[in-house]
């Protein structure tokens, strides 16, 4: 499914790694979980996670990059996704599309980002809901795929559309 995959980091085995990789769609800018999603989040099916002392061996896959490359984070803490992507597994040096900090850190830069709804508001957060909105990018990514999409830049732009399907202020006209 992956355009070709990078190389496994060190925390993860080769069999597992294969799997992984076989799920992700990688755009010029994030890279797309195709696989199993939950909640609005993807969730990939790690044996090597329950010898961690975790209670099941199914992970959010952002925590299972993290880890991958990281090994175990703090039991306080969650993946932060800094792209705003919640299927985005994008992880290497310099390019900063994941962080781990604690939930209170990811709330405070979501209500940064208007994010987060209240009621009746919205804000910037998608009208479909995280849930709805992640199923609209990967049906996308895996449509585009199947067509024969594999040119990353075409591939950011189908993301960016899907995206911005949800934009609760995408009818709105600019003042100035």
């Amino acid at each position: 499914m992956s355009l070709e995959p990078w190389q496994r980091p060190p925390y993860t085995d080769p069999e597992t790694w294969r799997r992984f990789v076989a799920k992700v769609v990688r755009t010029a800018g994030c890279w797309i979980w195709v696989g199993a999603v939950s909640d609005g989040y993807g969730m990939f099916h790690d044996p090597a996670n329950q010898l961690h002392g975790r209670r099941s061996p199914t992970v959010r896959v952002s925590r299972f990059i993290w880890e991958a490359y990281n090994g175990p984070i703090l039991a306080t803490h969650v993946i932060l996704h800094e792209c705003d992507t919640p299927l985005c597994v994008r992880y290497e040096p310099g390019v900063q599309h994941l962080a781990s900090g604690t939930q209170s850190a990811n709330l405070l830069m979501a209500a940064g980002r208007d994010r987060i709804s209240n009621g009746s508001r919205l804000g910037r957060a998608d009208l479909r809901g995280q849930h709805q909105q992640s199923l609209a990018i990967r049906t996308a990514m895996l449509s585009a795929v199947a067509e024969g999409t594999t040119d990353p830049d075409r591939l950011a732009e189908i993301l960016a559309d899907v995206i911005a399907h949800g934009d609760p202020h995408a009818t709105q006209g600019r003042l100035f």
